[in-house]
């Protein structure tokens, strides 16, 4: 089992100028569709209040965004606690989509 010091160093290895593709600004409505029934995973350990657990499959989504025809195919890759109720949520393309990104 991962410690926790282990977890932090493990995210705090990836900086912005270790990514391979450039991020910019994004001011649009993102929707999510979950396309499995299940995610089934190995327990790492469990609370009164909750579990963690590791799955070896991916987890397939579809991405619309607004303004965008069409649907996008990905993984999700991250879900992360962003405080005051807020999830911040990442998905991998499947494809790259220079439209995104240019203009």
């Amino acid at each position: 089992m991962q410690s926790k010091e282990d977890a932090m160093t493990n995210s705090q290895k990836h900086t912005s100028t270790d990514r391979r593709f450039e991020r910019v600004s994004f001011d649009r409505a993102v929707t999510v569709r979950f396309e499995g029934d299940a995610i089934v995973g190995s327990g790492q350990n469990v609370s009164e209040q909750g579990v963690f657990f590791v799955s070896d499959n991916a987890i397939p989504v579809k991405v619309e965004i607004a303004g965008r025809e069409g649907k996008l195919n990905g993984e999700l890759i991250r879900i992360e606690n962003m405080g005051d109720g807020q999830v911040g949520i990442a998905v991998k393309f499947h494809d790259s989509h220079d439209d995104l990104v240019d203009g």
